[in-house]
């Protein structure tokens, strides 16, 4: 068992003391051993119970899926990469493996909150951080506050600011909407489209639906998942300071990788991007949407390597 006492990040519940320690669950059958043959971890940290995979040992990388995918999203990169590199991969409260209290209206920034409890918990001394989608502000927030750590940055389809840009915008507008919530949570209609459209080259396995679409039998899981996409509206302050904080990371190595069909890529997040963080190597995968590393494992993970090769090691 391993524990660590450190100050109470901002917003967690307030306890006498901040303490994590490791615990044993049993993996959900719906989880395929042969296409994620990694062994399971639960932290419990500050009211919330994350789940992670550990895998291999050196330079450490730090992998945050964005929602509504979980730690199964980095199957490729780890087993290729965790020969050369400690390849950490955890889900975000509330979804995947992960189970935590809903905070309604505070996804994002609760989420930062207990993604710094993680990392001061496995007392990271320095690692790079790889993020996706949703995932980039709430990783980037606490990345901010535990600059001494970052070594790089790796970001993918994600966004640091308003979604004001066309057609982003109306898009963010419908899925925070209430009538969306209640289709969404009642239905689980955003897990089931991304069975349909998440992927543009081929079609998910009968396996891998399953992995992704098990969370979402719980009905806390859905409400976890509404309230990441009503925080795309109603976390707008705090997107707003993250842009402005961004400028600690412009001589930080960073890594783009996003697909030239994704709507933000199209909305011209990537060109935001450099303008934010001029250290980096941006890479367009031709072939891939939003879900780059569903729609090109093999060029991601070999982009990925062949930088922190060049830049980490």
């Amino acid at each position: 068992m391993t524990t660590a006492r450190q100050a109470i990040p901002k917003g967690v519940p307030q306890t006498d003391s901040f303490e994590a320690r490791t615990v044993t669950r049993t993996r959900p059958a719906w989880v395929p051993t042969e296409l994620f043959p990694f062994t399971s971890c639960w932290m419990e940290a500050a009211g919330a119970r994350l789940h992670y995979v550990d895998e291999g040992s050196g330079p450490v990388l730090l992998m945050v899926p964005g929602s509504p995918m979980w730690s199964f999203m980095y199957r490729y990169p780890i087993q290729r990469l965790r020969g050369e590199f400690r390849c950490i991969a955890v889900d975000l409260p509330g979804l995947g493996l992960s189970e935590a209290p809903l905070f309604p209206g505070r996804a994002f920034a609760q989420s930062a909150d207990w993604l710094q409890a993680f990392v001061r918990a496995l007392e990271l001394p320095d690692f790079t951080l790889v993020v996706h989608a949703t995932a980039g502000p709430s990783a980037l927030e606490m990345a901010m506050r535990e600059r001494d750590r970052i070594r790089a940055l790796v970001i993918s389809n994600s966004f640091a600011w308003p979604l004001d840009q066309a057609p982003v915008r109306r898009f963010a507008r419908i899925v925070s909407s209430s009538l969306f919530g209640f289709v969404n949570i009642h239905l689980n209609l955003l897990p089931r489209l991304t069975m349909r459209l998440g992927r543009r080259n081929g079609r998910f396995s009968p396996q891998e639906q399953a992995a992704i679409l098990g969370p979402f039998q719980k009905r806390q899981a859905r409400e976890h998942l509404q309230n990441y996409l009503f925080g795309v509206r109603a976390e707008r302050g705090m997107f707003q300071a993250l842009t402005t904080r961004l400028a600690i990371f412009r001589q930080t190595p960073t890594l783009f990788l996003f697909g030239a069909y994704d709507n933000g890529f199209k909305a011209g997040f990537l060109e935001q991007w450099k303008q934010l963080l001029p250290n980096h190597r941006a890479i367009v995968l031709s072939e891939s949407a939003h879900f780059v590393l569903e729609d090109e494992p093999d060029r991601y993970t070999s982009e990925l390597k062949l930088w922190l090769q060049e830049c980490v090691r």
